[in-house]
């Protein structure tokens, strides 16, 4: 018998090999409880990145996640966006989570919103100010065209 798998909602944390990333996923653990659904967090690194200080970090990282009762996934590929967005959308994500994209951004959040612009995304700057990025659904007009 096949059954078809329906995700869980949840808060999506995306993290980098940073130890500051600690941050991010508090508050998305704080923002999956107030919403009254559990917290996943979510890290792309490119292969090429693998390092025993890499490792070290997402350890600690993993630790912080698992302490929040959050479900840890890595991915290795050179594109974070769309490897994000596909499992925003296995995982059944609602709400995602990140930190401010550095100077040599590669348009990260820009791809998320533009492919899941039916999810809101909170940015948490490094002096842990939080700017969410509303959902944007389709208006009637723009689905009619």
């Amino acid at each position: 018998m096949i059954t078809n798998y329906i995700p869980d909602n949840n808060v999506l944390v995306c993290v980098t090999d940073q130890l500051s990333c600690e941050r991010l996923i508090r508050t998305g653990a704080a923002i999956a409880k107030k919403k009254g659904i559990p917290v996943q967090v979510v890290s792309v690194l490119p292969e090429t990145l693998v390092s025993d200080n890499t490792a070290c970090v997402m350890q600690k990282l993993y630790d912080t996640a698992n302490s929040l009762g959050a479900e840890m996934t890595f991915y290795f590929n050179s594109d974070p966006a769309l490897t994000v967005v596909v499992h925003a959308k296995k995982s059944g994500a609602t709400h995602i989570v990140s930190g401010t994209p550095g100077t040599d951004s590669t348009l990260f959040i820009e791809t998320i919103k533009s492919l899941l612009p039916d999810l809101p995304i909170t940015i948490i700057n490094t002096d842990n100010r939080l700017y969410t990025f509303p959902a944007v659904y389709p208006t009637l007009h723009s689905v009619m065209k």
